[in-house]
């Protein structure tokens, strides 16, 4: 057999090798795009994709993206003498700016996610201050458990809400110069952490002002998998007790006409259809909001973004405005 057509039936063989092995091809281009979301979609983008798995309190990367700080926390709420961590974003002349206090916004990321995917929202945030369209704040990235929703687990042993709000929003107001009142301090979250923002957001209207949520999975139990469901305890009258729907209607008269609400979707995200019942939920309790369905956009925050019709961060310069 001639030399050429030896290389000929390797080259054949390479291709046929590559063609029977689709999975590794794909699963090559998710590792340099990111991970598939819990709902269809890449969620997870950068660097840290390979993260380690697990309910990691203190994220193990150590990393400081975008311009952020590794910060650690006192977390009595779980016991004395443990600790979580956080990443925070100082905007720019903070150091400098003496006594002057700032807004703040606690951004929750999504499911099988850590504080770092925040990272990016950041970067456009930075871009944003530093060209005056936006007034400056500062971002704290949020270390939630991968797949616990930003509540207190019913076996106790997870109490990622009590975490958030007993323990690291007294500490950030302790420790940095924030304007330490619901008009400024702010929430917002991508699906697991956009539900997260919606009900820690209505269940403690007296410490948001403004509630933001990306993409939130407000769906029903029976549509979620078991990962979902058992920090509930797989229990659905726990699942309704803590769910955004209910907490919303709970505290509505202290909600409606004192907190800015949006609500953002992707038009191709099959989370589009539940946000719309959640917000006609809204219109029924007389909740003024936005309700944004941004065209063509998967279940990815980046693309979102890049497909509202107006800049979807301009939203800060009015949710802040009332922040002394």
């Amino acid at each position: 057999m001639s030399s050429f057509i030896r290389s000929r039936i390797f080259i054949l063989f390479i291709f046929l090798a590559a063609a029977a092995c689709p999975v590794t091809q794909q699963g090559n281009a998710q590792d340099a795009q990111g991970f598939q979301g819990p709902h269809g979609g890449q969620t997870r983008q950068g660097p840290w994709n390979e993260t380690p798995k697990g309910d990691f309190w203190v994220e193990p990367l150590k990393q400081e993206p975008a311009g952020t700080r590794y910060k650690l926390f006192a977390t009595p709420s779980r016991g004395p003498g443990t600790q979580a961590s956080y990443l925070i974003y100082f905007p720019p002349g903070y150091e400098q700016a003496g006594t002057r206090r700032y807004p703040v916004l606690y951004w929750l990321h999504e499911g099988n996610g850590n504080q770092l995917n925040g990272a990016p929202m950041v970067e456009r945030i930075d871009k944003e201050i530093r060209a005056g369209k936006i007034p400056a704040f500062i971002v704290v990235l949020v270390q939630g458990l991968p797949s616990v929703r930003y509540i207190n687990s019913k076996d106790g042993k997870r109490p990622v809400e009590d975490v958030i709000v007993k323990d690291l929003i007294p500490h950030v107001d302790a420790t940095y110069r924030t304007v330490a009142s619901r008009e400024g301090r702010a929430i917002e979250g991508m699906s697991m952490g956009g539900y997260g923002a919606l009900r820690l957001g209505f269940k403690y209207p007296e410490l948001f002002g403004t509630v933001s949520a990306l993409a939130p999975s407000v769906t029903e139990m029976k549509d979620e998998p078991p990962v979902v469901t058992e920090p509930y305890g797989n229990d659905q009258a726990y699942y309704d007790a803590v769910d955004p729907r209910t907490l919303v209607k709970q505290n509505a008269a202290a909600i409606g006409g004192r907190t800015k609400i949006r609500l953002l979707v992707g038009g191709e995200d099959g989370l589009a259809r539940p946000l719309k019942s959640y917000s006609d939920l809204l219109d029924s309790l007389k909740i003024d909001h936005q309700f944004v369905i941004a065209p063509g956009a998967h279940h990815m925050w980046g693309e979102i973004f890049d497909r509202l019709p107006f800049d979807g961060l301009a939203f800060w310069k009015t949710a802040f405005a009332r922040a002394q």
